[in-house]
């Protein structure tokens, strides 16, 4: 990343983790941009940003068949990053409502093309390249230059304080949000807030230091514009669906704990069993929208997972569960985001009821916050992560929300310290 040439385009997937879904990373140099935005009619009919996106992907699809796991392979260096905004979920379910609150200009997907990547698998530590390899700039990395880049000052972050009334809007909300599952609107919902920061240095810089020293599994970088960027550090998948098998894997997340305290701590607590329990049913039912009868299966229910990067002692221990399901004949990648997007992590459950209490508490726009951000190749082939950990970058300012899942026992104040103990992943 630091030895892109600073004239090209530049887009990331980020996948550093311990896991076949999460082992690869891209980065390619997109060749066009689409932004896709909410129908003018006021009355939408729920389906025209999805129908716009699936046609973005099928206009390239080719053939039928994967080869995720075979190096190399010119497939994976072809295909669109995408970007999907946590708001594209009302024109999903239009009963969440407030379609409104969505301002013309703020998009509703990005979709970068991309015809090649340079991949890096981190399980081997090897570089190839997919696809046509022309598409490419060259990137000096003699290591003499290498080690000069290296010298050069790390960007530096400077987020700003939350003020009190900021603490008490969303300590507000969390006692209101309480009261809505104690009436049995919902079991848990999502709440989350919008922190602020600065920074000196080049964004890319930033964007690779923070990368690496999060480590993060499903993270991603895209470049929007001159301006504007995602950046996302983000540990959790939303979906993995490789199309030659028609297999669909989703790994949810509840229950975090600093790396520095004993992991049996969050395997002991009832209160992240019982919010991820909740979570894999919602997922369950997402996928068997989609899913051959009889074929989704909690694979694994709740496994301890650490996630830390460069730094484990700076990094967190995660409950992480896996499910995986067929797709049913006829249907692909579109209709596992029309099945299941928004994450239910990120919404709570159940989730429709949860996103209306999201829209009436929350005083900020989430945007490409808590959506999805990844890849979908040419061969029908899909990974997108729940963007949870990301950053929106406008020239030298940046937008962070956090959040924390609410359920009956939360306390306001424990909730609101929690979603700043999260700001620090920002600090690299």
């Amino acid at each position: 990343m630091r030895a892109w040439p600073s004239d090209q385009p530049l887009g990331v997937v980020y996948r550093a983790g311990d896991h076949d879904v999460s082992r690869r990373t891209l980065l390619v140099r997109p060749s066009s941009t689409r932004f896709v935005f909410a129908p003018r009619e006021s009355d939408s009919r729920g389906a025209a940003p999805l129908d716009e996106i699936e046609r973005a992907w099928a206009s390239t699809r080719k053939a039928s068949g994967s080869c995720w796991a075979t190096e190399p392979c010119e497939a994976i260096g072809q295909g669109w990053l995408t970007a999907l905004s946590y708001e594209l979920g009302r024109w999903i379910e239009p009963s969440v409502g407030c379609v409104a609150r969505v301002a013309a200009d703020q998009p509703l997907a990005v979709l970068q093309r991309f015809d090649a990547a340079l991949v890096f698998d981190h399980t081997s530590g090897c570089w190839s390249v997919a696809g046509h390899h022309r598409e490419l700039p060259r990137l000096d990395l003699d290591p003499i230059a290498l080690a000069d880049r290296a010298k050069v000052a790390p960007p530096s972050v400077h987020i700003t304080e939350p003020t009190g009334a900021a603490r008490r809007r969303y300590e507000s909300a969390v006692a209101r949000a309480i009261e809505y599952i104690r009436a049995g609107d919902v079991f848990q919902v999502n709440l989350a807030h919008a922190l602020h920061a600065t920074f000196t240095g080049d964004r890319r810089r930033l964007a690779a230091a923070l990368l690496e020293s999060s480590g993060a599994w499903h993270g991603s970088y895209i470049e929007l514009d001159h301006r504007r960027a995602i950046l996302s550090l983000s540990p959790e998948l939303f979906v993995d669906y490789r199309d030659h098998e028609r297999r669909a894997v989703m790994r949810p997340m509840k229950g975090t704990r600093p790396a520095t305290h004993d992991p049996a701590e969050l395997t002991r607590s009832p209160k992240d069993h019982a919010e991820l329990a909740m979570i894999i049913d919602l997922v369950r039912n997402d996928l068997g929208r989609v899913a051959t009868f009889g074929s989704v299966r909690v694979e694994h229910e709740r496994d301890i997972e650490l996630h830390g990067g460069a730094s484990p002692s700076r990094g967190v221990w995660q409950g992480v569960a896996t499910i995986a399901a067929s797709l049913r004949e006829g249907l692909g990648p579109i209709d596992l985001v029309r099945a299941a997007f928004p994450s239910g992590s990120v919404t709570g459950a159940p989730k429709v009821r949860a996103m209306q209490i999201i829209d009436e508490l929350e005083d900020f726009t989430r945007g490409f916050y808590c959506g999805s951000l990844g890849v979908a190749n040419d061969l029908g082939d899909l990974s997108l992560s729940v963007a949870i950990r990301t950053a929106m970058i406008e020239d030298d300012r940046v937008v962070f929300p956090v959040g924390a899942g609410i359920v009956a026992d939360s306390s306001p104040a424990d909730e609101w310290r929690e979603t700043l103990a999260k700001s620090g992943v920002l600090r690299g």
